[in-house]
C-alpha cells in the first residue's frame, strides 16, 4: 500500500519545513516536495496541518494495579488514545507489587497486551523486591530482549526498594548493558511527612504536595545518581518535576555520571493550585512526583536545553478520567498531550 501526504508542514526533532512524504507500507519511503502520485496510491491533503513522525512514548502505565486499585483502560482503549494522540509506539511499566513473581508479572502483562494493542509497544521491567530467583528472571528477560529495568524510591511497602536492592539492580544493569529506569523520591521521609500530616488531620488532596516536596524528589535523585555513578550503570530519572531534582541531575553529570531525564507534560503545564481545588476536582490532579509551584515548573522548562537529553513522554496514565485513575496517582493524557507538548 502506498500512501502519499501532500503539502503539509513536516516537524522532526530539529526542524520545521512544508514538504510530501511517500509512504510504503510502514516505511517512509520518500520526503520532498512536489512528489509525483504513484498509481494506486491513496492520498492525504495536508494543507494547513502538522505531519508529525509517529511519537514513541517511553512512560505509559495502561494496567495498573496499585494499593488495591486498578487503571481502568485495557490494551485495546489505551493503544486506541495512544494512536489518536499520534503515539504508534508506548513503553509500559510493568511493575508487580514486591509480593508478586517477576515472572508471573511479565507472562500477565504481555497476555494482556499481546493480540490487543492498537499500537507498537515495549516494557520497563519493574524490579519491585531482590533476591537470586529475581536476578536469574531478570537475566532471562533481556535474553528474551528487554533493554530497561524500573525501580521505585518511593511506596514503601508497595512498589519500593531499599539500597541493597537498588545496587544489585544497578550493578546488573551495568553488567548486562541495560538502562535503570527510576522514580526518585525517597520512601522513608515520604511516609514519615504523611504520618505527621494525617496526626494534623490534614487528609484532602490539597495536602500531597507537602507529604512529598520538592527537597524529597531533589534528594532521590541525588541518591540515584549515586547508585548509578558507583556502578557504571546508565541511569533514567523518569517524570523529573522540579529545579532542584533537575540540578541534581545535572551536577551528577559533570562529573560523568551516565544520566539521562524525562519531563511529562503535566509538570510543565499544572501546578499544585489544581490538587487545591474542592472536593474530588482536587484528586483529580493527584500525581507522584506533584506538580509543584508554577514558577518552578517554568524554570525547569526553561533549562532542558543543556544537556541533559530530555525526553517528553506524553502519558503517564489512562486515556480518561475515572475514580480508578485517582486512586492511582496518574493522569490521563494519552489523547491530548500534543496541543501543550508543540506549544507549550
Amino acid at each position: 500500500m502506498t500512501l502519499l501526504i501532500q503539502n503539509g508542514e513536516i516537524v522532526t526533532d530539529g526542524k520545521r519545513f512544508k514538504a510530501d512524504v511517500r509512504v510504503e507500507g510502514e516505511t517512509i519511503a520518500q520526503i520532498g516536495e512536489h512528489l509525483s502520485v504513484p498509481e494506486g496510491a491513496t492520498v492525504i491533503d495536508a494543507s494547513g496541518k502538522f505531519v508529525f513522525p509517529g511519537f514513541i512514548d517511553p512512560h505509559v502505565h495502561i494496567h495498573l494495579p496499585f494499593m488495591g486499585t486498578f487503571a481502568k483502560d485495557t490494551h485495546a482503549t489505551g493503544s486506541q488514545a495512544a494512536l489518536i494522540g499520534g503515539t504508534t509506539t508506548f513503553i509500559e511499566m510493568l511493575a508487580p507489587a514486591g509480593s508478586e513473581d517477576l515472572m508471573d508479572g511479565w507472562r500477565t502483562w504481555t497476555g494482556m497486551a499481546e493480540g490487543n494493542s492498537a499500537c507498537d509497544y515495549s516494557f520497563h521491567i519493574g524490579v519491585t523486591r531482590w533476591d537470586e530467583e529475581t536476578e536469574a528472571t531478570l537475566r532471562e528477560l533481556v535474553g528474551q530482549g528487554m533493554t530497561s529495568f524500573k525501580v521505585f524510591l518511593a511506596y514503601k511497602g508497595a512498589f519500593g526498594i531499599d539500597d541493597h536492592a537498588l545496587y544489585q539492580v544497578c550493578r546488573l544493569a551495568a553488567e548486562l548493558g541495560v538502562v535503570v529506569t527510576a522514580h526518585c523520591e525517597n520512601a522513608d521521609l515520604v511516609a514519615e511527612l504523611q504520618q505527621k500530616l494525617l496526626a494534623e488531620g490534614k487528609t484532602g488532596p490539597e495536602w500531597h504536595e507537602p507529604s512529598r516536596p520538592e527537597s524529597v524528589e531533589a534528594e532521590g535523585t541525588a541518591h540515584f545518581a549515586t547508585f548509578v555513578e558507583m556502578t557504571g550503570a546508565r541511569g533514567y530519572v523518569v517524570h523529573l518535576s522540579n529545579a532542584r531534582a533537575l540540578q541534581a541531575a545535572l551536577d551528577a553529570r559533570a562529573r560523568g555520571v551516565n544520566l539521562d531525564v524525562e519531563v511529562v507534560i503535566p509538570h510543565l503545564t499544572l501546578d499544585k493550585t489544581y490538587s487545591e481545588r474542592p472536593g474530588v476536582e482536587g484528586a483529580k490532579y493527584v500525581m507522584s512526583p506533584p506538580c509543584a509551584r508554577r514558577a518552578t515548573s517554568r524554570n525547569s522548562g526553561r533549562r532542558w536545553n543543556v544537556g541533559t537529553s530530555p525526553r517528553s513522554p506524553r502519558t503517564t496514565a489512562p486515556s480518561t478520567w475515572s475514580r480508578s485513575t485517582w486512586a492511582t496517582g496518574t493522569l490521563p493524557s494519552s489523547r491530548t498531550a500534543s496541543p501543550p507538548l508543540r506549544t507549550g
